[in-house]
């Protein structure tokens, strides 16, 4: 049997969205080492499964995170930040398991692209806000 501790939540703070950041732009970085040194290269895929996971770690600590602090405006940026960092991590994923690399890697780029929009938004948001 396994029990899950639940820490308490923590404030929603720029080390958390740093993290966050950090680690969802590091899917990239992995992708880019997998695909100049070749899909089935053991060093990638290890960088690929490391990465998943750090990103994943971080996604959780965020979603989990307390904003009830934060004005509407930021929470509304916040909420899509995550999701489109959870669909980076996915589909980072897909394009992980992919056999067609370079489809995977269009829908892959085009998931970045929306996370980086989103991730301008938020600042912008919270930049608003001061």
């Amino acid at each position: 049997m396994i029990f899950a501790v639940y820490a308490p939540s923590q404030p929603l703070s720029p080390e958390i969205l740093t993290s966050l950041d950090r680690e969802v732009a590091g899917l990239m970085d992995a992708w880019v080492y997998m695909t100049e040194g070749g899909n089935n290269s053991s060093a990638g895929l290890f960088m690929a499964g490391t990465a998943i996971l750090r990103a994943e770690a971080a996604f959780e600590v965020a979603v989990q995170s307390d904003n009830d602090l934060l004005p509407v405006e930021v929470i509304e940026s916040w909420t899509a930040y995550l999701k489109s960092s959870a669909d980076c991590i996915n589909m980072f994923r897909r394009a992980v398991g992919s056999l067609t690399t370079s489809e995977a890697e269009e829908l892959l780029l085009a998931s970045f692209a929306r996370w980086e929009t989103a991730g301008e938004e938020l600042l912008e948001s919270v930049q608003s806000t001061r």
